[in-house]
């Protein structure tokens, strides 16, 4: 009989796709965890992996026995959910996934301020983790551009519209506009954030669906972004709120796009996982809110 502890391993394993790492994070040895996979493949008498150079990657078989796999411990995970509220204990505890933590700061603070009984865990993801996380009921929710996920099975709402701005040092010669489009700034050097974040590809999707070409002249993390740009070595663009969170800094000047259409952000979740008490307060306050708060920094 196939036993939980099977499924467990196979699940980790598979969203993983390297024995070693998924040992480690199991607290498990390689050979333990070799073996069980090994175990499962047998009594189900077909091949759930392939090995491809030094990771795993799943079988076809593999691929839609998968499904199932995460939607028993899903339903298992849910049921352990209830019982806890049923037994007036409740869920005190939220997760919750963004791309940036330091732009939803404000947002996180204001809830913890109505309602101090309870805990956020919040977890920075790229965009190819937000989908698979929320099927694997791996968090509650999702805050991020609509666009960065498919959002099919899931359910969501937008929270925020973000107007888009070109962020320039104050004595370029950009400085004194008060709007400029995509193809007037094709050529400045962009200073970019890494490729596995959000809004990284949102905004390489933004030139290719203008059919334009920028240069990428330097990459660094949000921080580094706003000295670079004051110092003169670039320009880059960002959000409203990236710009108010003062995450490319105070001392470079935000220029408005005009031919870009606000990015919607959206909570996000799925409809399949439990939500306790805490969870369905913390959707209500974010969907309730007249305004959002922005993290103040």
């Amino acid at each position: 009989m196939v036993t939980l502890q099977q499924l467990q391993y196979f699940h980790e394993l598979a969203a993983n796709g390297h024995l070693t790492r998924t040992a480690e994070k199991l607290y498990i040895s390689q050979t333990t965890l070799s073996n069980t996979i090994i175990n499962l493949e047998k009594q189900l008498g077909i091949k759930l992996f392939n090995r491809v150079g030094r990771t795993l990657q799943l079988s076809e078989a593999g691929t839609k026995y998968l499904e199932y796999v995460s939607q028993a411990l899903g339903a298992l995970e849910n049921g352990r959910a209830y019982i806890e509220d049923y037994r007036e204990k409740g869920e005190r505890r939220i997760s919750l996934t963004t791309g940036n933590a330091l732009v939803w700061a404000g947002l996180v603070r204001g809830f913890q301020d109505r309602f101090r009984d309870y805990s956020i865990r919040q977890l920075n993801s790229t965009p190819d983790q937000f989908r698979r996380m929320l099927l694997d009921m791996e968090v509650d929710f999702a805050i991020t551009g609509t666009d960065d996920l498919s959002l099919s099975g899931l359910e969501y709402q937008v929270i925020r519209e973000e107007p888009l701005f070109l962020c320039v040092s104050k004595d370029h010669p950009l400085s004194a506009r008060d709007s400029i489009t995509l193809n007037e700034i094709r050529d400045e050097n962009f200073i970019n954030l890494p490729p596995s974040l959000p809004f990284r590809k949102y905004c390489d999707d933004l030139f290719r669906t203008a059919g334009i070409q920028y240069h990428a002249a330097l990459e660094c993390d949000y921080m580094l972004r706003g000295q670079l740009i004051e110092a003169g070595f670039g320009v880059a663009l960002t959000t409203q709120s990236g710009h108010i969170a003062g995450l490319l800094g105070n001392n470079n000047h935000f220029i408005p796009l005009s031919d870009c259409p606000p990015r919607p952000i959206a909570i996000i979740w799925n409809p399949k996982r439990y939500m306790g008490r805490a969870a369905l307060d913390f959707r209500e306050y974010v969907l309730t809110l007249d305004y959002m708060p922005y993290s103040g920094l």
